[in-house]
């Protein structure tokens, strides 16, 4: 086990010769909708394909208690990743900003493996890192303070002891401050930083993160960077085979390859 920006990095073995599903940000609601469907396109494919899938966090728009995976679409989406998984498909879910408090009940039920930080691993021919990508934005210093509090063991233990009616509402009033909160001042302060880009790339050739929303994919030194998209956006994921990472949707008709994005620069 290491470390990078004060986040766990678990080295998982895998299959580097299957090819690697990357998803982030599905933000799934309680009322599920469209991005359910979306991700059922993706597990098919995976399915079919006998891919690797990771999802880097921010599976569920919230949660926050233990009685969640036993209810609703939090016990919906358990159900479809326990059925993939059985049909031969390696899962590996991330800690999101918003779900760090999925629990062992949840990997029970689904049959992921559940990792709270980042994970190492080899994809084809390259060594690569998924981050869920918050601890990159190293200038937004608010919520790196309120990050080392929120997930100490105490906080931890009493949210998910909460009755899950209370839970929620709790989740709910945290999620409209936030969303305030970005809404308002300086913007660049929620952006990665260059030094923390660089922390992460060293050693491996390939970083991958999501958690900004905004999908960029460039070099930096001697290693390359790609950033998710929301998926709850437009379904849009990153395919990762041999030397190949493509973004591409999943849809009933295949794969849809699409132009990769832009890159950025970072300060």
């Amino acid at each position: 086990m290491s470390a990078v920006l004060g986040t766990r990095v678990e080295t998982v073995a895998g299959d580097a010769a299957r090819p690697a599903l990357l998803l982030s940000d599905l933000h799934i609601p309680a009322d599920g909708g469209a991005v359910v469907e979306a991700l059922s396109q993706w597990l098919d494919h995976a399915v079919s394909e006998g891919a690797r899938v990771v999802v880097l966090g921010d599976l569920f728009d919230s949660y926050v208690s233990a009685a969640q995976v036993r209810t609703g679409v939090w016990r919906e989406i358990a159900a479809r990743f326990a059925t993939a998984v059985g049909r031969g498909v390696e899962m590996t879910v991330l800690h999101g900003n918003r779900d760090f408090l999925l629990g062992t009940e949840f990997a029970r039920a689904s049959g992921v493996r559940l990792v709270a930080g980042g994970v190492r691993t080899r994809i084809g021919a390259r060594e690569v890192l998924l981050l869920h990508g918050d601890e990159l934005c190293q200038n937004d210093v608010p919520y790196q303070r309120a990050k080392r509090w929120l997930r100490s063991w105490p906080v931890r233990v009493l949210a998910r002891r909460l009755p899950l009616s209370l839970a929620l509402r709790v989740a709910d009033r945290a999620r409209s401050k936030s969303s305030m909160v970005i809404q308002s001042g300086d913007q660049t302060r929620f952006d990665p930083t260059a030094a923390a880009i660089g922390a992460a790339l060293a050693g491996v050739d390939q970083l991958v993160f999501g958690h900004i929303h905004r999908p960029a994919r460039g070099r930096y030194g001697a290693g390359e960077y790609c950033v998710l998209p929301a998926f709850d956006a437009a379904g849009v994921g990153i395919r990762m085979h041999g030397q190949e990472t493509s973004y591409v949707r999943c849809t009933a008709r295949g794969v849809e390859r699409l132009p990769d994005p832009a890159p950025r620069q970072f300060a």
